[in-house]
């Protein structure tokens, strides 16, 4: 994907942050874990494919064609078994995108929750229940047409993060950051939506300064009861209850290899109304549960020198030539933590794997990187254990 230089650059100086190490992991040596491929699943198909689901159980894949909006559903030999799409206007549609990824549920349908309401279609596509939102009511959550976030059943109800960029409040007021909620709970009974879950007060975005609202979103996992959640760029693992009040029951710092924080912007130079993003910092992409590990995968940000370098002005070609050697200087990386947020090992993610991954039955779903040398007709999805 190619980002044009507006997208990326912000006006203003930033300064660098190094994360806090970890206090459970100094007086522990890493482990010799590593990402180990145990199969694949090739998926014939021209376009452009997301993962969104993997069913183990019922072994289906779940994709987002993002080029045509459509649901592509395929079998564990990668026969295509459904397609559609549903335009924002049409009776039966859920809106332009979902909050989160799509999810087989225990019917084999595709749950889907958008702004708008819950839904569920069967692989071709037909409406098999809805609870809708009224327009007027419907509030401006963000949303995601891949694996990186995800919606998740716990007991009756599905959770999911629920990020608005824009509200009462903007960016650049303090009370943007005190009302900020992180999650949701959706009810398919009902269709209502209950906001929860405030910022620690220590984070970073409780710095009286402008963070941009793509800096937020979080990422969690419910285990045991327990919430686990890292709060966007925020290099912290929260865990608290599962029930309100949602008690807090811990704060862990994550030791992340060269990661650079963003202290955010000074509020008085800051565009309220401008939401952008800038690769030179650090960020999480996403924490899942594997097994009794906990797995996750971030991006580290830039050195100095090259963030300095991504600010300039630069042609189209310069840009493209730039931002291609980052991807190569800059590898993705993963970190595996014990349940208790002890750090066991971090490493750059295998080369062939993407940013885009499920953690399901003691596994994680990657899907591979296309060739960017040649266009294929084909996307790999790899499992790999932890070993």
């Amino acid at each position: 994907m190619k980002l044009s230089p507006g997208l990326l650059i912000l006006l203003v100086p930033f300064i660098f942050f190094a994360c806090e190490t970890a206090n459970t992991s100094d007086n522990s040596e890493k482990l010799d874990l590593d990402l180990e491929i145990k199969d694949s699943i090739r998926v014939d198909y021209i376009g452009k494919l997301n993962l969104m689901d993997v069913n183990p159980e019922f072994k289906k894949i779940l994709f987002f064609d993002p080029q045509n909006m459509k649901f592509v559903s395929t079998d564990f030999d990668g026969k295509v078994l459904g397609e559609f799409s549903k335009d924002r206007d049409a009776p039966d549609g859920f809106g332009f995108y979902p909050m989160a990824a799509g999810r087989f549920n225990a019917s084999q349908n595709i749950q889907i929750v958008s702004m708008f309401g819950i839904y569920e279609y069967d692989l071709a596509g037909n409406l098999v229940t809805s609870k809708k939102i009224p327009r007027d009511e419907a509030k401006s959550f963000s949303g995601r047409a891949d694996a990186k976030r995800e919606i998740q059943f716990v007991k009756d109800k599905i959770l999911l993060s629920g990020t608005i960029g824009r509200g009462e409040y903007n960016k650049t007021q303090p009370e943007f950051y005190d009302t900020f909620l992180q999650l949701v709970w959706a009810d398919p009974k009902t269709g209502s939506f209950e906001q929860f879950l405030p910022l620690d007060s220590a984070s970073i975005f409780q710095n009286n300064m402008s963070h941009e609202p793509t800096t937020l979103s979080p990422t969690f996992e419910v285990i045991n009861d327990r919430l686990y959640i890292i709060s966007g760029t925020d290099p912290f693992l929260n865990i608290y209850e599962l029930d309100s009040p949602y008690s807090k029951l811990g704060r862990i710092p994550l030791n992340l290899t060269d990661y650079k924080l963003n202290a955010g912007e000074d509020p008085k130079k800051a565009d309220p109304r401008a939401i952008s993003y800038d690769p030179s910092f650090g960020i999480i992409q996403k924490l899942v549960k594997v097994g009794d590990k906990l797995f996750i995968i971030y991006e580290t940000g830039y050195s100095e020198e090259d963030a300095t370098r991504s600010r300039e002005n630069m042609s189209q070609s310069e840009w493209e030539d730039f931002y291609s050697r980052m991807k190569d200087t800059y590898k993705m990386r993963y970190q595996i933590l014990d349940l208790d947020g002890t750090m066991l090992t971090d490493a750059e993610v295998p080369e062939n794997l993407s940013d885009l991954f499920v953690s399901r039955e003691g596994a994680l779903w990657f899907m591979g990187k296309p060739n960017t040398d040649v266009e294929e007709d084909f996307f790999t999805l790899y499992k790999v254990e932890i070993n």
